[in-house]
Parts: C-alpha cells; sequence; structure tokens
C-alpha cells in the first residue's frame, strides 16, 4: 500500500514538472502508410467503445446457431439433466476474421467443442470499433444449453 501511494506520489509530480527540465518532447510520428503494418494496429484490445458482433446482429447470431448447432451434443455425450452457461473466447481481427477460440468454461459433454466448431466456422464478423476506426478485438460469447430430465411414461399392467 505505501509503495503504492509513493508511487502515485511520485508520477504526480513528474506529470506537474513544467516542461524544459532537461526533457525534450519528441514530434509524433507521422501516420502509418494504408496496408502497412505498426504496432498499434497489431494491439488487442480487450475493451473497446464498440464490441464486435456477428453480421446482423444477436437475431442472426441466434438464427445462425439455430440452424448450426447441435444441441443435443450434451444429452448424446451424457450431461445430466441442467442449465450450462458455455462460455467463448475469441479474437476478431480488423477484417472479422475469427481466431485464438478458447473456451473459458469446462463442463464437457462436448458443449464447448461444439460451440468452437460453430464460432470456427461462422462468416466474417463486423469488428470492433476504437476512435473510429477498426481493431483487433477480443470478445465473449456465452451459449446456453438446457439438458431437460427425461421423461419415461410408465406401464400400466392390467391384472386380470
Amino acid at each position: 500500500m505505501k509503495a503504492s501511494l509513493l508511487l502515485t506520489a511520485l508520477t504526480g509530480f513528474l506529470l506537474v514538472s513544467p516542461p524544459g527540465y532537461g526533457q525534450t518532447i519528441p514530434d509524433p510520428p507521422p501516420p502509418p502508410e494504408p496496408g502497412i503494418e505498426t504496432p498499434d494496429s497489431m494491439r488487442i484490445f480487450e475493451k473497446v467503445e464498440v464490441e464486435a458482433s456477428f453480421p446482423g446482429g444477436d437475431k442472426a447470431f441466434a438464427k445462425y446457431l439455430e440452424e448450426n448447432l447441435n444441441a443435443a451434443t450434451p444429452v448424446l455425450n451424457g450431461a445430466p439433466a441442467g442449465t450450462y452457461h458455455v462460455l467463448i473466447q475469441f479474437l476478431i481481427d480488423r477484417n472479422g476474421t475469427v481466431s485464438r477460440i478458447t473456451a473459458l468454461t469446462k463442463y464437457g459433454y462436448g458443449m464447448e467443442a461444439e460451440v468452437i466448431r460453430i464460432i470456427r466456422k461462422s462468416p466474417a464478423w463486423v469488428p470492433a470499433m476504437q476512435n473510429g476506426r477498426a481493431v483487433r478485438a477480443y470478445r465473449r460469447q456465452p451459449v446456453t444449453f438446457v439438458v431437460e430430465e427425461e421423461k419415461r411414461k410408465r406401464k400400466k399392467y392390467r391384472n386380470n
């Protein structure tokens, strides 16, 4: 705690010191030429002004899941009844390409693998925006699986 306060005090002093105390302020670098990768263009954002999104928005993503996700995966792999909130993180590049897909949950029963499969084959996403420019950013996507308890019909036996 003391080290933290001391660092803050020193930083505050350095920020308030008047220019000219042996400091030279360099000119800002020229803007990069279009198509050339710079360290800033390779930066990966965790928080952005506008999050990356599926083309068409949340309703289009829900439809994409309905048409492509095998919702029976946990049942086929023996998952007990319950609600499972799978969370997948992936990187969306400036051109909408999806990469670095990882599961943040570990329920098993094939659920994380199924969501990763679907995200991997998804179309290009709309990239995140920061300061009016498309940027590389992580996205966390939740997908919920509901496994219902199997209802078994009981046979009625008649005694004659």
